[in-house]
């Protein structure tokens, strides 16, 4: 957690990048889900992973970057800042849309939406107010 928050000065990412971490593998005690395709530290959909690479979407590519995003925690984190920073545009800094989206995609305004960025909302409450991180 302390890595992650010294990855960047801006407190909404990085508190998001920590509450995300913790909501999606406990913090790398669950870094695969081979049933929604969604791997690594910030559990990052290979679809998007790979479309993001701009690489073939084949058999090996998926395994690849699978297995990039499981062990190598830089690209995780990269590829979940990237992924924020999209959806922090297309939202122009609305936080509760732009955690929404990072679990939902276009459907943010989705049940599965609204309580993903409660959720992470919560998570990151308890950050900085129990934790005094």
């Amino acid at each position: 957690m302390k890595k992650i928050k010294s990855l960047t000065d801006d407190n909404y990412m990085k508190y998001s990048l920590m509450a995300i971490a913790i909501k999606e593998s406990s913090v790398g005690k669950n870094l695969v889900n081979n049933a929604s395709k969604d791997y690594g530290l910030f559990q990052a959909n290979i679809k998007s992973v790979i479309r993001r690479q701009k690489v073939p979407d084949t058999i090996y590519n998926r395994r690849f970057f699978a297995e990039k995003l499981v062990y190598d925690v830089g690209f995780s984190t990269a590829n979940a800042i990237v992924e924020i920073d999209y959806w922090k545009k297309v939202h122009k800094d609305n936080w509760i849309k732009i955690w929404a989206s990072y679990n939902t995609g276009w459907n943010y305004r989705s049940d599965i939406g609204v309580n993903y960025a409660t959720s992470v909302f919560d998570i990151i409450k308890k950050l900085k107010y129990e934790y005094n991180l």
